[in-house]
């Protein structure tokens, strides 16, 4: 897993109720949206990957299996509808690789969507 994937999921993290997973709609397309803007950025998807990174991060077991699963299928080209977007910043996929360089010192959650 690439740093940009691995940033990637954990500002889905931040962004979304992790005691329900990826039920909310609007915690589902925003995972839908970042997975599409990695994807569309060249990254690999894998859902084992992602499915163990998310499970090691505060992801129950099945939200983890379902996190990873949608990863992949987006991954692999699937279109997906996500309604009501953007749900991040043009630039998210540019604020995380700054972050990657050179990580900020109490960079808020909202500085990210």
């Amino acid at each position: 897993m690439t740093p940009l994937v691995e940033k990637g999921l954990n500002a889905i993290t931040i962004g979304i109720n992790l005691s329900t997973g990826l039920s909310y709609p609007s915690d589902m397309n925003r995972a839908k949206e970042m997975f599409q803007r990695l994807h569309k950025a060249g990254e690999k998807l894998l859902a084992e990957e992602i499915c163990g990174w998310a499970k090691i991060n505060g992801w129950r077991t099945k939200d983890a299996d379902e996190l990873g699963s949608l990863g992949e299928q987006i991954g692999k080209g699937e279109k997906m509808k996500i309604p009501d977007g953007p749900w991040w910043n043009d630039n998210i996929l540019e604020l995380l690789m700054q972050n990657i360089i050179m990580p900020k010192k109490n960079r808020r959650a909202e500085d990210l969507s």
